[in-house]
């Protein structure tokens, strides 16, 4: 049977697509009928490359309802990737979807059901699987060679902001993400197909120096697979000398291959080259791939609910940056349990500097908003306080990592909720008094500041009943570590006014206090609801005392000699 192909999508990893698809038409397995892209100067470009006229189409879902192809080859920008795969699944097209899968693991679910549904095989194309030094590597490892896989280590440095590459790859709402996302889905594929195990947990910093767009320009991760292999993943997209290889480190020896096909083993000396089988381009691979899993029903090389979980991967990766913790992969006990428990936090002594107490975000107790429950996690940016104490006072500092926050409240006590506002909620003495603090700022300091027991009747306070909180505030600043930009306030509650509020508070060390740290914008472009102590509720409510993480007064320092 000789397949018919269409083409969604003409960019520049169409160019190798085309190539395959050409020489399994020489063969007689497939004929390519169309391409649709937008612009028909690269469908001009598809048909000389394929070597005769393709049928050109501006919309790829006319092309699909007009030629009926068989197979629909997808190579679209990531977020397009979900509503291109579920328009060809409906239409009865067997699917080849460049990676990643798409934007998130609901687009993933969305995907994988319309595939079900259409009785459409879908690969997505981790085209790596099928080169021959992966292949060669992973049949040395099942052989058991070079004894037991202990350890991957994966390095990936390229100019990734380079001139050449679309602009689209720097949105993170198109892209899904830089370096980690792009780069980081091949080297995540790689790790758990060559160790033949899924992701447990992830723990990944990144850093945003990029010239272009809003993505992360190097990612540093390591990844704990269920089986007990660890990988290291450390990827940079900066300027500078051009790497591009992965290590398998075994009891008996170890494996390096690197891009130009190379294959290198030791056991115990220096490296050697192996002679690899000569194989066909792995773009043709994965077709073949694609069709035998068409006509005889065999097992893709990659799943689809493996490419769902590269995806899962990834998603961790991020989360990991934002909340500075190791994140728990997969809705397993372990993650249940893990996004349910109350969080605690031990507020250490304020650490003097030549600028005064408090003078880094890096001091103190380091909350951060790890729990956005009620809406898409890409959607909720990274938030941190750092908490600490005197005897005289309690000194809290917020920072959000977002570019132009949303700031229009400047009145005490306006709803600044409704711009970029970061809410820290404190119950002094929770088990002698319910009553309980919300203080919410935006970017330009404004508070709203509240006493109550719950969520209604709240006593709003005003300015002239409140001490000197000294607030200050300040925006678009650079984190000189990881290049993102972030707004911060910081401001200081004086115990003895605490005291005032809440009768039974004794601020002295073993103190026991709860509180929740929030980050929300309910009129921001992208609405979002976090809590560094999960929330336990279908909709938003910060006002649930029974949510609040601990707060623990640590010890102080001791006073220096006169």
């Amino acid at each position: 049977m000789a397949y018919r192909v269409a083409l969604v999508g003409c960019g520049a990893i169409a160019d190798r697509h085309l190539d395959a698809l050409k020489y399994l038409n020489e063969k007689g397995r497939l004929v390519t009928v169309a391409a649709a892209d937008v612009n028909e100067m690269r469908l001009q470009a598809a048909s000389r490359l394929y070597g005769s006229q393709l049928r050109h189409y501006a919309d790829y879902k006319q092309m699909i309802k007009d030629e009926k192809p068989d197979i629909t080859i997808i190579t679209l920008p990531h977020h397009l990737h979900a509503e291109a795969a579920c328009f060809a699944a409906a239409a009865g097209c067997h699917i080849l979807l460049e990676k990643p899968m798409a934007l998130n693991v609901q687009e993933c679910d969305r995907i994988m059901e319309h595939a079900r549904r259409g009785n459409a095989t879908l690969l997505v194309g981790h085209t790596l699987r099928y080169t021959a030094p992966i292949r060669q590597a992973r049949k040395i490892i099942q052989e058991g060679g070079l004894g037991q896989l202990i350890m991957v280590h994966d390095a990936r440095h390229t100019d990734y902001f380079a001139e050449g590459r679309p602009e689209w790859f720097f949105a993170k709402a198109m892209s899904g993400g830089g370096v980690a996302f792009n780069l980081g889905s091949h080297s995540v594929d790689k790790a758990i197909w060559l160790a033949g195990s899924p992701v447990a947990s992830v723990t990944a910093s990144m850093t945003f120096h990029g010239d272009r767009g809003d993505v992360e320009g190097s990612v540093m991760a390591s990844l704990r697979l269920r089986n007990g292999v660890t990988a290291a993943i450390v990827q940079s997209g900066y300027k500078g000398a051009s790497a591009n290889y992965t290590e398998l480190l075994f009891t008996a020896g170890s494996l390096r291959f690197e891009s130009g096909g190379m294959l290198y083993r030791s056991q115990g000396g220096a490296y050697e080259l192996m002679e690899l089988p000569a194989d066909d381009d792995p773009f043709v691979l994965q077709l073949e791939d694609l069709m035998s899993a068409v006509e005889s029903g065999t097992t893709l090389a990659c799943t689809m609910e493996e490419s769902k979980h590269v995806v899962e991967v990834l998603e961790g990766m991020y989360r990991s940056h934002r909340s500075g913790r190791e994140e728990t992969i997969g809705l397993g006990p372990e993650r249940l349990a893990q996004r349910e428990a109350i969080a605690f936090a031990a507020i250490p002594p304020a650490r003097m500097s030549a600028r005064g107490a408090w003078a880094d975000i890096r001091d103190g107790a380091r909350l951060a908003i790890a729990h956005y429950r009620w809406t898409p996690e890409h959607h909720g940016p990274k938030a941190r306080a750092a908490l600490s104490y005197t005897s005289d006072e309690l000194q809290i500092c917020l920072r959000a990592y977002e570019t132009d926050p949303l700031t229009r409240f400047t009145g005490h006590n306006d709803p600044v909720y409704k711009d970029s506002c970061l809410e820290f909620f404190l119950q002094p003495s929770p088990e002698e008094d319910a009553r309980y603090l919300n203080m919410e700022l935006n970017a330009a300091g404004t508070l709203r500041i509240g006493i109550g027991a719950a969520r209604q009747n709240r006593l709003y306070l005003r300015h002239e009943e409140l001490p000197p909180l000294l607030i200050r505030a300040s925006k678009n600043q650079r984190d000189p570590l990881t290049g993102e930009t972030y707004w911060e306030v910081r401001f200081r509650l004086p115990q003895a006014w605490l005291a005032s509020l809440f009768p039974t508070f004794r601020p002295r060390p073993g103190t026991r206090m709860r509180g929740n740290l929030y980050k929300c914008g309910d009129e921001t472009s992208h609405p979002h609801y976090g809590s560094w102590s999960p929330v336990r509720a279908d909709t938003p409510d910060f006002h649930r005392g029974e949510d609040f993480g601990w707060l623990v007064l640590d010890e102080l320092e001791s006073e220096p000699p006169c």
